[in-house]
């Protein structure tokens, strides 16, 4: 998901004293002092669509996974990289200086034997090098973080910061799903507010792991999701629950429920059902109900988060409850303004078609220390 992106893009241009109208990019001649919308179907073609959209205001490429070591230790990471296009003329094609869009990320990883929760944030406008997305397949790079495919398929992410670092190969089990319709995703009910969006659902992921001292050799799955897009939330959206859910039985479920300002499920919400042979459902808005279960209240915000969540797809005769793996996944960030959200690794059981399953997962829960559309305007 990670709509609120551009939120944190507005206070971040501010504080550069950046002007924040929406210039296009000089590629393909576009129309001028526009960026293109997630509206119509999307003519998708790979690798070109691993790599950037220069087009598009927002976009990411954001990776989750739950791994273990040899000793059966557990770590659930995240890594994401966003880039945020601004105002750029073709005067300043040439520049080094020029800044056509900036990057920030994100790296947590999550130590649940020890309980403690590692987070790294890193901002760069861009220029002189300090990071960098290729429009032709998958190479994006922040400072020392990066995410690059090869010829194969084979993904590799590194990334590095005081106390932490991974190094992995990503290896997909899956084809590519394109999530919502034919990769059409709708966030909100107005025109343009949805992401064209795909993911890798489940990658056999093997490398290196780091916390304080300690080098780890872990094992495990990951998740992929790439989105693009330019329109924000809906302005009577607060922010949304979203999980990304890997079974044992091989199967996985991607739902997302989008939260009105009174805390309501909005209509839009949706999901997908990725069968064990790699083929795909749309799970449509009311196909699925998503309980809250519990609450944990953040020492260090005071945000109330759920601190479990009963899921039903009637469909799939699937009752689920999704477990946090720890109560503290809350990222506190502060290099582009506050911003405060819980993203963590997450254990799954239940029963699908009255047979008992399990697995594990990623939940991100946006919106509970505040409305994220608070004080913006696209």
């Amino acid at each position: 998901m990670h709509a609120f992106i551009q939120g944190l893009a507005v206070a971040f241009l501010l504080g550069l004293g950046l002007p924040l109208r929406a210039n296009s990019v000089p590629n393909s001649n576009p129309a001028p002092d526009i960026w293109q919308r997630a509206i119509g179907p999307w003519a998708w073609s790979f690798p070109r669509d691993h790599g950037a959209h220069p087009c598009f205001k927002t976009e990411w490429w954001y990776f989750t996974g739950n791994l273990q070591d040899g000793s059966q230790r557990k770590f659930g990471y995240q890594l994401t990289i966003f880039r945020q296009g601004i105002q750029f003329t073709p005067a300043q094609a040439h520049s080094q200086w020029a800044v056509r869009d900036f990057y920030f990320g994100h790296f947590t990883i999550s130590d649940i034997a020890a309980g403690k929760f590692h987070v790294a944030e890193r901002v760069t406008r861009g220029a002189l090098g300090e990071a960098k997305a290729a429009t032709g397949h998958m190479d994006v790079a922040l400072g020392p973080w990066s995410i690059t495919q090869d010829d194969h398929e084979q993904i590799r992410l590194s990334a590095r910061d005081s106390g932490s670092a991974i190094d992995f190969i990503a290896k997909p089990l899956k084809p590519i799903v394109l999530e919502g319709v034919n990769g059409l995703s709708r966030k909100a009910d107005g025109p343009g507010q949805a992401s064209y969006y795909y993911s890798y659902p489940r990658l056999a992921t093997t490398g290196r792991l780091r916390v304080g001292d300690t080098d780890f050799t872990v094992s495990g799955l990951s998740w992929f999701d790439h989105e693009f897009s330019t329109s924000s939330l809906g302005p009577k959206q607060a922010g949304w629950d979203w999980f990304c859910l890997q079974l044992d039985n091989h199967e996985e479920i991607m739902l997302y429920a989008m939260r009105d300002l009174s805390g309501s499920i909005d209509p839009v919400s949706e999901g997908t059902w990725v069968r064990a042979d790699g083929t795909s459902e749309r799970l449509v808005p009311g196909s699925f109900s998503i309980a809250k279960l519990g609450a944990w209240r953040s020492p260090a915000t005071g945000a109330v988060y759920p601190a479990g969540w009963r899921i039903e797809v009637p469909g799939h005769h699937a009752d689920f409850t999704v477990s946090p793996a720890m109560a503290d996944q809350e990222l506190h960030l502060a290099k582009m303004g506050a911003l405060d959200y819980w993203e963590g690794a997450c254990t799954i059981r239940g029963t699908l078609s009255g047979a008992a399953v399990a697995g594990a997962g990623y939940t991100e829960l946006t919106g509970y220390t505040g409305a994220l559309q608070a004080g913006l305007k696209e």
